[in-house]
């Protein structure tokens, strides 16, 4: 009798489980071709980036194309230049919802590589020295594994070729999902802490949602009351004010 080769095995047993129990995309349940992971070509074609003008220093859509908006223009914050992909609604939203609770770490590369392409377009992405990630609690990261935001950090880094880090710790348990904007907006100053030197460092902060842009001015304050050079924020999606839709 021929010996079956290990390699023939993980095939064949491959094939029957793509038969028995196929990928499914999250988004519309079709079942996955190929090579795809996660969401299917029609749903990824869906995966809409934002056109219109945005503040270039906290990234929010703005009327004043290529300018500050008014409430940077009256009070900038900590961070030198933010970012935003997409708007949080539709298929990212789906996507997005999936990485984050429901254990599709598979979205991230997809969604870090749009995430990463849309931070090369802006004219300081060259002076990044490291990615990092806006942190979880870790008994959070204890009991659930990386967060969305860093799995989208790891992968922005690989597809920039950046220096990951992890410089930041986060305290107390509340969450700011399920809070309203004005709650949102209360995240009180000492909710993280730098753990380790971050001095002279240019840092890429990438988080996956930005509802009020607090959690990211924090984090930012942070990073630069403790030496950074410049901190520079990227969030995959972009929750608009209920009145701005």
């Amino acid at each position: 009798m021929w010996p079956v080769r290990v390699s023939g095995i993980h095939a064949v047993a491959h094939a029957l489980q793509t038969a028995l129990a196929p990928a499914l995309c999250v988004v519309c349940d079709a079942v996955l071709a190929g090579r795809d992971r996660g969401l299917c070509g029609e749903c990824r074609s869906r995966l809409i980036p934002m056109a219109e003008p945005c503040c270039p220093r906290c990234g929010v859509p703005s009327a004043l194309e290529a300018a500050p908006c008014l409430g940077c223009a009256a009070a900038a914050p900590p961070q030198a230049g933010s970012v935003f992909w997409g708007s949080y609604d539709g298929v990212l939203r789906r996507a997005v919802l999936a990485l984050k609770h429901g254990g599709h770490d598979e979205l991230a590369r997809p969604l870090g590589q749009r995430l990463a392409a849309r931070v090369g377009l802006e004219p300081w992405s060259d002076k990044i020295t490291a990615v990092a990630a806006v942190p979880s609690h870790g008994l959070r990261r204890l009991r659930r594994g990386p967060s969305a935001a860093d799995l989208l950090a790891d992968e922005v880094a690989r597809a920039m070729g950046g220096r990951r880090i992890s410089p930041l710790r986060r305290h107390g348990l509340g969450r700011q999902a399920g809070r309203t904007r004005v709650q949102r907006s209360q995240l009180p100053r000492g909710s993280f802490s730098v753990r380790r030197d971050v001095r002279a460092e240019r840092i890429l902060l990438i988080d996956d949602v930005s509802t009020t842009g607090t959690t990211l001015r924090r984090v930012a304050e942070t990073l630069t009351d403790a030496g950074a050079t410049a901190v520079y924020c990227a969030a995959l999606a972009h929750a608009p004010e209920p009145r701005r839709l």
